[in-house]
């Protein structure tokens, strides 16, 4: 068969998918995305999606790609400029794009042919989306990168690893944070071939290559600029250390704007964030190996892995849910996550009433930020928490696991018989709720 015949089997498809879910998945993200564009393009104005344009365009002047993202790795560029090839006004024209990955995405986990990716999920991640990113669906990029870390590790569920470090490597190209699940990738190709997949390695320096010869062909002062941007940044006020930095020191902290985000610095707040990156880095490397001990299913470790990259980071900005939503769905809707979400979407309200109405002092804004944010990400933790207990503990319920028996546990004494199989369906699907 050729490539092209290959080609229109799968357009033809996933076609057929997604008009098979077309009631309880496809028209439903067709509603979230236009509210979503409607919010950004008319109420919001988004500031990053100005942005974009101006990287874009910046990027277009002669010289070519001379000037590039200050916090973004260069091939983003392949993102922020895609939408000019629509003939309407940039935000709908990248909101357009971002609705054509939505829809992807969704269509996706019906066609996965895995245990627990399937079309309840989809209808999971939509309410996730809804109740927690709907103010930045359309107004950042990061579902591009979350989705190609989501389509990275369905691949390897399906055992298609080539195509797993395909995607994984996408998404690291984009912005990075996809690479934290490379070890996640090796560990399941080891147990899944019985020896380390060296050739992999290839993969790693490539994406590496991509993302630093870019720059240097073009501004070679470049290279290091993203890393050099998140190395000197402070600690943003959606981190768990700015939290602290407040709570710690409610008349005394400082703030700032730099870095296009609102940055609390005090000496305890400095503290936190060193301490919760070093525990989040000794947290990935037990996730890794309880994995590799399987003890733990893949996707529980990149969930794992991914949250522990998101909360000990010193910067954390709404946009970075985004981030788990898609591995959240894949398990039952948790009250603490989706409260996460709604806090997460309601810290936009001091936003508007300093900037707009003009209703809050400054310092009364950025505190009142920062312990929103601390509230969202210990609902996090706390819904995390729940479910991982819930999930490594000998009595869980079958729709807390997704994948197979040969990924949770090597003893017979954990067979999943055909009729539990289709009690976690059903239990799994969409709205079941846990406190």
């Amino acid at each position: 068969m050729s490539s092209s015949t290959r080609r229109s089997t799968r357009l033809g498809r996933w076609a057929g998918a997604a008009a098979g879910q077309w009631h309880g998945v496809v028209a439903p993200g067709i509603v979230l995305w236009c509210l979503a564009a409607a919010l950004t393009g008319v109420a919001l104005h988004a500031p990053d999606v100005v942005e974009y344009q101006r990287y874009a365009h910046a990027a277009l002047a002669l010289p070519f790609l001379h000037r590039l993202p200050a916090e973004y790795p260069a091939p983003a560029l392949v993102v922020f400029m895609a939408p000019l090839l629509l003939p309407v006004a940039y935000p709908w024209a990248f909101a357009a794009v971002v609705g054509v990955v939505l829809l992807v995405l969704l269509v996706s986990y019906g066609t996965s042919g895995v245990q627990g990716m399937d079309v309840a999920a989809a209808r999971r991640l939509l309410v996730y989306l809804a109740t927690g990113a709907l103010v930045v669906l359309t107004a950042r990029f990061d579902l591009f990168a979350a989705a190609a870390a989501f389509w990275s590790v369905r691949a390897a569920r399906q055992g298609r690893y080539s195509a797993a470090w395909t995607w994984s490597a996408i998404g690291f190209v984009l912005k990075l944070f996809p690479a934290v699940l490379w070890p996640v990738l090796i560990i399941g190709e080891w147990r899944r071939s019985g020896r380390i997949p060296v050739r992999r390695v290839a993969w790693v320096l490539g994406a590496f290559v991509v993302v630093a010869a870019v720059p240097a062909l073009f501004d070679p002062g470049a290279v290091t600029t993203v890393a050099a941007y998140y190395l000197h940044r402070p600690t943003e006020i959606g981190g768990l250390a700015a939290g602290a930095s407040v709570l710690g020191d409610w008349h005394g902290f400082h703030f700032g704007y730099s870095f296009h985000s609102v940055n609390v610095t005090a000496p305890l707040g400095s503290a936190v964030s060193v301490l919760l990156q070093v525990a989040g880095a000794a947290g990935c490397l037990a996730v890794w190996w309880a994995y590799a001990r399987r003890r733990l299913p893949m996707e529980a470790a990149c969930l794992l892995t991914l949250t522990l990259v998101v909360l000990c980071s010193k910067v954390l900005s709404t946009q970075y849910l985004i981030w788990l939503m898609p591995f959240w769905a894949l398990y039952r809707i948790r009250w603490s996550w989706v409260a996460a979400c709604v806090v997460n979407v309601a810290s936009y309200v001091p936003s508007i009433a300093i900037m707009d109405f003009s209703l809050m002092s400054t310092h009364g804004y950025v505190a009142t930020m920062a312990l929103m944010n601390l509230a969202r990400d210990l609902l996090i933790v706390v819904g995390t928490a729940s479910w991982l207990y819930r999930l490594v503990r000998p009595s869980v319920h079958p729709a807390e696991r997704v994948a197979p028996v040969p990924e949770l546990a090597t003893r017979s004494t954990t067979a999943v018989s055909s009729a539990e199989r289709m009690v976690a369906n059903v239990a799994g699907s969409f709205p079941p709720t846990e406190p």
